[in-house]
């Protein structure tokens, strides 16, 4: 089962409009003592007209004040007359201004005049039912209750959106609601969250519920400044925080067969500077918070600017309750003295019952806990003097943990089937005795001491059918270390993001030109990241055999021809592996004479028919070795020779 969800609305907005019904209602409580007769005040603009009922009209003794009038009762009838109420088919009816009952004024709606009950809250206002000093009445019956919604003009059962929502509200006076189904009311506050008995000072709320339902308002139902409030046969289910919450200087509150189921906050609260709550066959399930919370603990712990008083919550008792599939404990109790927790049973799946932070003097007697519970009966720190006895604990991890509590007195407990420790104490203040009790189960010890605990008092105590087991895996050990539990999940938690990250890469920048601050990829046209293989044409990533047409993987010979693996002879048709002969047609091995028809080894004479070894005259037919001035031939031979130069200049310069 789903219990219901907090409320996601603004708090400003919220903590803004519970401000302006207060400014409201204190204007209203002013003007009302100048109105002697039933009268619709409009108190701001945004607020809706309120209908002021005033007490004893028209029958004033003399000299009296509305103080001391004769009381005077009212109907849906009048509140139908002066137009605060409007009939709808079916006995139903639509309350469209709020109503403010003053002193000696009661609201009686119900019976067969009015089955059901829809007050507005449409828009940015809603309306809302307030006895300030007067007294409030709203009665169904077994077979057909009254309902009492709140309603939007959309035709569906009105939700806080921030703005508000319509509730009822009882200050000082008396309220009492039977047979009657409240939803959709409430919000913010505890004064404004459903229905609410708040007293004043020195004047308490009373009054209560009986064989009554509150679903789906911010609070089921709260109680603060009351007295002897008495809730009967309830159901407080679905609502955005407690089921039902007896507040501050509530006294003498009675709850008795009544039951909290699947509330977004606890199932039950008795809270603070409260005193003799009784809780008596109860039933608390599928809660988000506790099922039963007892915040006992002073308002303050010294002087104060409000000077609340240090004293403790005093006498609560839970008695012949069940709690079941809460989110946190079962029963748990803060501070508070001389709480009694007697015939509970006790199925959850965390903690069965705690006692800690000043719990004193509490006792502990004939519960049953049960249902794999992590610890059964928690007790500490800092809760002296607490007496556990006719307790039985069945299949808990440990079955029953004192924790630098104080003194502790254990008497007649049986604890079966637990699975780590039957008792174990822990820190050097816990002093634990007592005597008869009775330790079964499997696992390290029956009787544990840590953390520098003393070992316990306890006599007559029997552990013989308790079953050692010293066997550790690894989830064992998880379960009884939770902080390892979370470490490793943070662990695991980054180990698997880092693989995610390498395994699946952030594709590319859509714009790479402008992200100048991360260079290429350095193999772009690979996969995976990785850079090319060096030898892809290979096979099983080696090199290619650099003489793949050779066998056993040697190079080839070199003289693949010759025998003998030598090389081939550099003169195979001499002898002798000599080279041939450079003159094989001379002799003795020399070369031939240069001149051989020449004489004494000298080349031939250049000029051999002159003499002197001279070369013939150049004009052998001249004489002086001149040529002839008056020849033909030599003349014929220059001139043309002159002309063609001449010519030749003569074109060069033009």
């Amino acid at each position: 089962m789903v219990p219901a969800q907090p409320p996601s609305i603004s708090p400003t907005s919220d903590a803004a409009a519970v401000g302006a019904e207060d400014t409201r209602l204190r204007t209203l409580l002013r003007d009302s003592n100048h109105i002697h007769q039933p009268q619709v005040v409009r108190t701001t603009r945004r607020a809706r007209p309120t209908l002021v009922l005033p007490g004893g009209a028209g029958a004033l003794p003399t000299g009296g004040t509305i103080a001391n009038a004769v009381p005077q009762t009212y109907t849906a009838a009048d509140l139908e007359r002066y137009g605060a109420l409007k009939r709808l088919p079916n006995h139903a009816a639509l309350l469209v201004d709020s109503v403010f009952i003053t002193t000696n004024a009661t609201l009686t709606i119900g019976g067969s005049d009015v089955r059901a009950l829809y007050l507005d809250s449409s828009g940015s206002s809603f309306t809302s039912i307030v006895a300030w000093g007067g007294n409030l009445s709203f009665a169904g019956a077994a077979h057909r209750p009254l309902m009492i919604t709140g309603w939007d003009h959309g035709g569906v059962p009105a939700t806080d959106r921030g703005d508000g929502r319509s509730y009822i509200r009882e200050m000082g006076g008396r309220m009492n609601l039977v047979d009657v189904r409240v939803s959709s009311l409430g919000f913010w506050s505890g004064r404004t969250g459903g229905v609410a008995w708040t007293g004043l000072s020195g004047k308490p709320s009373t009054g209560g519920a009986r064989s009554s339902t509150f679903m789906n308002d911010a609070y089921g139902a709260f109680v603060s400044h009351a007295a002897h409030a008495a809730f009967s046969g309830d159901l407080f289910e679905l609502n955005q925080l407690d089921g039902l919450r007896l507040h501050r200087y509530t006294i003498g509150a009675l709850v008795t067969g009544s039951s909290a189921v699947r509330n977004g906050g606890n199932g039950f609260v008795v809270d603070r500077a409260t005193r003799s709550s009784v809780l008596r066959g109860d039933v608390a399930e599928h809660n988000a918070g506790n099922g039963i919370l007892v915040d006992g603990r002073p308002l303050v712990s010294g002087a104060s600017a409000s000077g609340n008083a240090v004293m403790p919550d005093s006498g609560t008792q839970i008695r012949n309750s069940a709690t079941s599939g809460n989110l946190r404990t079962g029963i748990i109790i803060e501070g508070s003295t001389g709480t009694v927790i007697k015939n509970d049973e006790v199925c959850e799946q965390g903690t069965g019952i705690s006692l800690r932070d000043g719990a004193v003097g509490a006792i502990l007697t004939g519960n049953d806990v049960r249902c794999h519970e992590r610890i059964g009966i928690a007790i500490g720190p800092n809760a002296p003097d607490t007496v556990v006895a006719g307790n039985a604990i069945t299949t808990a991890r440990i079955g029953m943990l004192i924790r630098s509590a104080g003194s502790v007195q254990m008497e007649d407990n049986l604890i079966t089937r637990a699975y780590v420790f039957g008792i174990t104490i822990r820190g050097t203040v816990s002093a634990v005795s007592g005597q008869d009790n009775v330790i079964a189960g499997n696992g390290f010890r029956a009787v544990d001491t840590r953390a520098d605990a003393n070992l316990p008092a306890l006599k007559g105590t029997v552990t013989t059918a308790w079953i050692y087991r010293a066997k550790i895996t690894i989830w064992s050990y998880l379960r009884f270390h939770p902080l390892s539990m979370v470490w490793l999940s943070l662990f695991s938690l980054v180990l698997i993001g880092a693989l995610w990250s390498r395994h699946r890469r952030l594709p590319p920048h859509p714009y790479p030109q402008s992200t100048r601050w991360r260079p290429p990829h350095p193999y772009p046209q690979t996969t995976q990241g990785r850079p090319p293989h060096p030898y892809p044409q290979s096979t099983q990533g080696r090199p290619p055999h650099p003489y793949p047409q050779t066998a056993q993987g040697r190079p080839p010979h070199p003289y693949p021809q010759t025998t003998q693996g030598r090389p081939p002879h550099p003169y195979p048709q001499t002898t002798q592996g000599r080279p041939p002969h450079p003159y094989p047609q001379t002799t003795q091995g020399r070369p031939p004479h240069p001149y051989p028809q020449s004489t004494q080894g000298r080349p031939p004479h250049p000029y051999p028919q002159t003499t002197q070894g001279r070369p013939p005259h150049t004009y052998p037919q001249s004489t002086q070795g001149r040529p002839d001035a008056a020849t033909e031939p030599v003349q014929e031979t220059q001139q043309p020779a002159r002309q063609r130069a001449l010519a030749e200049m003569t074109e060069a310069r033009w």
